[in-house]
């Protein structure tokens, strides 16, 4: 079957959804602070994300308000706790770990996810021809499985993982529409995504369109179309996918 476009889709915060994994990230980088500094109030990075996503913990720790100053600006979740861990001592190598249990703990299927309302239908609906590719900064662990258990294993076409968005994000597109037959025309790779510096601007620059999950605001964001979730963007997805000339 001839490509005629390729609609590139990110995973957490667009394709999956739920904080259980940013929120376990954050509790194991807590875990490690206090491994090395028993003065480290518990759950403090933890309760600066659990703010940061409106789901603020009962029992709050001294220094929230402090450690808040650390994420001003971050575009997610994941940021957040790596910017106020940083902050507070945490190292590259026991921050690497905590993102792999949290990555390993949405695997195994320990954690609460959800798809958006009418991907699947979404993806059905899509005319012959629309390739579909998951592209994250994901570890394949932690992506396969959760996309089995969303039902949408099946409705993609190709999975692109450890993709170091946004840096590597311009070659994994030039390679999708080379693959496609469609070098030439940016204007048939849609990609859509949570975060504008990594999913989409690096997309934008090479002229394709782009579809922008604003979750948390993006002030600086220039995305062709933008919505508070992804189900109202169906109709701009369905509109580019149905475009021949």
């Amino acid at each position: 079957m001839t490509t005629t476009h390729v609609l590139v889709l990110d995973f957490d915060g667009t394709v999956c959804l739920g904080d259980g994994a940013v929120l376990t990230y954050a509790r194991l980088l807590d875990e490690a602070l206090t491994a090395t500094d028993e003065r480290h109030p518990p759950r403090l990075v933890e309760a600066v994300l659990a703010r940061f996503v409106n789901s603020p913990l009962a029992d709050e720790p001294a220094g929230v308000e402090a450690a808040l100053a650390e994420a001003d600006g971050s575009p997610d979740g994941y940021v957040v706790a790596e910017r106020v861990s940083r902050a507070l001592g945490v190292a590259d190598a026991a921050r690497s770990a905590a993102y792999a249990g949290a990555r390993a703990a949405l695997a195994d299927g320990r954690l609460e996810i959800e798809a958006p309302d009418g991907l699947a239908e979404l993806l059905d609906s899509l005319p012959d021809g629309v390739r579909v590719v998951l592209v994250t900064n994901s570890p394949e662990h932690g992506v396969v499985q959760p996309l089995e258990r969303l039902g949408l294993a099946d409705r993609v076409d190709e999975i692109v993982t450890d993709a170091r968005k946004p840096s590597g994000l311009p070659a994994v597109l030039d390679r999708l529409r080379a693959d496609a037959g469609l070098a030439g025309r940016p204007d048939r790779l849609l990609s859509v995504g949570d975060i504008w510096p990594n999913d989409l601007e690096p997309a934008a620059a090479q002229g394709s369109p782009t579809a922008l999950v604003e979750r948390f605001p993006s002030v600086d964001a220039r995305p062709t179309h933008r919505a508070g979730t992804l189900p109202e963007l169906y109709p701009a997805i369905r509109a580019w996918a149905g475009r021949a000339s």
